[in-house]
């Protein structure tokens, strides 16, 4: 009986133990299988992350490629490497000069003509004042000068008159007192004192008199002289204002730097803004402009590709010779900075190239 209720003992533990391993074997295989589908999750999502993303940067860098490829267009124009720039000058205290007259744009300009001219009348006005403050100092000067000579001969007989009053006075004092009374030695010797006191005084009087015609003198020389600097300084703003062609070439209107539109007859500009140029007919140039975002894809010395708007059949090639350093705004474009394009070219016998004309750059082709 006990043999049995041991035995029975052993088979519970036995199938306590086994249940326990059972459990645990489970447990373990449970694990196993969770963490076997959380690995084939997470790889296929990686995967399917990556492929976008792949595709994505493949897009962009086969989007930049394209882009690269694409011709930059810039729109330039004619110009001439030696050139005279006709600026308003400022001739008198205005800041604002009307343009009187201008010689007709397109017409050549020979050295020495004229090719603008602006308003005049404030400056006229001026010249006109100070004629006649410069008459009123030499009128002052003329005045003054013949009245301080006269002050100064006074002055120069009354020196005279005291000296000759000493003498007398000296030889009346140097009369012996046994000869005279006592009182009349004593107003001998009394009127040479008087006397060298009166000269001491006309000397005195004669040095400040000196003195004084010297100053005033002085000073309206220094008057005349400053009438006469502003004088020939309004006649050269005179002269500034009628500006002369130094080189020969075309007449050709600038364009006001807000409006973008040309100078005419009439129009008011400020001082220093250029209303004219005059391009020499030799040494021609292209001058473009290029935005900030773009000035990276222009490289010095590669080649372009050039069409005339009056003739775009004709094909011109040339290169780009040089870019601005610093960038400039235009207000009639916008807010955007703009870089200067310089481009040499190759003439072509088939047109004629005059300063002026609108050219199309065609950037990124190959050169042959």
């Amino acid at each position: 009986m006990l043999l049995n209720f041991k035995s029975r003992e052993k088979v519970a533990a036995y199938n306590r133990w086994k249940r326990v391993n059972l459990s645990l074997v489970n447990l373990a295989l449970g694990l196993s299988i969770i963490f076997f589908l959380g690995s084939a999750l997470s790889s296929k999502a990686v995967a399917s992350t990556e492929r976008p993303i792949t595709a994505t940067l493949e897009g962009k860098t086969a989007s930049i490629n394209n882009r690269e490829l694409m011709p930059l267009l810039l729109t330039g124009q004619v110009a001439s490497v030696v050139s005279q720039a006709f600026i308003v000058p400022k001739a008198g205290d205005t800041w604002l000069y009307q343009i009187q007259w201008m010689m007709p744009e397109g017409s050549l300009a020979k050295p020495g003509q004229v090719v603008v001219i602006f308003d005049k009348s404030e400056i006229d006005n001026r010249i006109e004042q100070l004629e006649g403050s410069l008459l009123r100092v030499k009128a002052q000067e003329q005045s003054q000068s013949i009245e301080l000579n006269a002050q100064l001969l006074q002055a120069q007989f009354e020196l005279k008159q005291a000296k000759l009053e000493l003498e007398k006075a000296k030889l009346d004092a140097a009369i012996l007192a046994d000869f005279l009374a006592a009182k009349d030695y004593a107003d001998n010797q009394f009127n040479q004192l008087k006397a060298e006191s009166e000269l001491a005084k006309k000397r005195q009087a004669l040095s400040e008199i000196q003195d004084k015609r010297k100053a005033s003198l002085s000073q309206l020389s220094i008057d005349k002289k400053r009438a006469e600097l502003e004088l020939s300084q309004a006649l050269l703003g005179l002269e500034q204002l009628e500006i002369r062609a130094e080189i020969a070439g075309p007449v050709l209107y600038s364009r006001d730097p807000w409006t973008d539109k040309k100078y005419a007859v009439g129009d008011n500009a400020r001082i220093g803004r250029q209303v004219v140029t005059i391009p020499a007919l030799n040494e021609l140039e292209i001058i473009a402009w290029v935005n900030e975002v773009d000035v990276d894809r222009i490289k010095v010395g590669e080649p372009v590709r050039l069409r005339l708007d009056s003739q775009s059949q004709v094909v011109l090639s040339g290169n780009v010779a040089g870019v601005s350093r610093q960038a400039k705004t235009q207000p009639a474009w916008g807010s955007s900075n703009w870089f200067r394009v310089s481009i040499k070219f190759s003439p072509d016998e088939r047109v004629e190239i005059i300063p002026g004309m609108s050219v199309l750059v065609e950037t990124g082709v190959t050169s042959s």
